[in-house]
């Protein structure tokens, strides 16, 4: 069966004026449909470029090797044409600031209608209530009212309930959550994951989550893969991995989370 997410021997290299740096190193990492992945790991451990290679995401400078293909397409080297035939549409992302992966000057309906205008197909009307549904669905109270609101006016828990919302409108297969409680309060975090719990469960997606969090991926999903130094040292099932982790550097975590 060929997984949803497949990544092989990926590579990614930046070219910066000191000289060329290697982030990532021969990563191979799958994903099945349904499946839930958390990709654990120090700040500068190479977690999120390899999502953002997978979104077509990288900045000019970066260079790529290896394979990324998503249901069998390759994604790697893809034009914008091609890629945006995936992204929003079959995976989405969920980015760690949504203060800045917000447009300050929009506001939250218009940018979450915009989606399902552009990729949906809707007019204005169904958009709307579509986008309104959604709110819901995330937990906002007063949705209909909140439709009108700029991010400035929102919590920032509010914002990535947002965030949350506008990467589930399309319905995508695979979701990625690139550190989604990292500016949050411990309460809030707890609200957050609970609703990514709930909704992976209500839709039964693939869910990519990018943490240095350990605790917090054993609460959603079913495989850990630990990076550090832009390659991956572990991977396995959470339970047996939290009991018996293989790689001193798992330990270190471990040790670290418990503290």
């Amino acid at each position: 069966m060929t997984p949803l997410l497949f990544i092989e021997a990926l590579s990614i290299r930046f070219n910066t004026p000191e000289g060329s740096v290697e982030a990532v190193r021969g990563v191979d990492l799958q994903l099945a449909a349904g499946e839930t992945l958390a990709v654990v790991g120090e700040s500068g451990a190479g977690k999120s470029q390899c999502f953002h290679a997978v979104m077509g995401l990288l900045p000019r400078n970066a260079h790529t090797s290896g394979r990324v293909t998503f249901a069998g397409t390759e994604l790697l080297g893809q034009p914008p044409r091609i890629l945006n035939q995936f992204r929003g549409k079959r995976m989405a992302m969920i980015f760690q600031d949504p203060m800045t992966a917000l447009n300050p000057l929009l506001t939250i309906g218009r940018q979450l209608t915009e989606v399902l205008e552009v990729h949906q197909g809707m007019n204005a009307k169904q958009a709307r209530h579509h986008t309104i549904t959604m709110l819901e669905q995330v937990r906002i109270p007063d949705a209909s009212r909140r439709f009108h609101s700029y991010p400035h006016e929102l919590s920032g828990g509010m914002r990535q309930r947002v965030m949350i919302a506008m990467a589930l409108l399309c319905e995508p297969e695979l979701l990625i959550a690139d550190e989604p409680t990292t500016a949050l309060d411990v309460t809030v975090q707890s609200e957050i994951m609970a609703l990514l719990r709930d909704i992976r469960a209500q839709r039964e997606m693939a869910v990519v989550l990018i943490t240095h969090n350990l605790p917090l991926a054993g609460g959603l999903c079913d495989r850990v893969a630990v990076m550090r130094h832009g390659q991956v040292v572990e991977t396995g099932e959470v339970n047996a991995l939290f009991q018996q982790p293989q790689h001193p550097y798992t330990r270190t975590l471990l040790q670290a989370a418990r503290h």
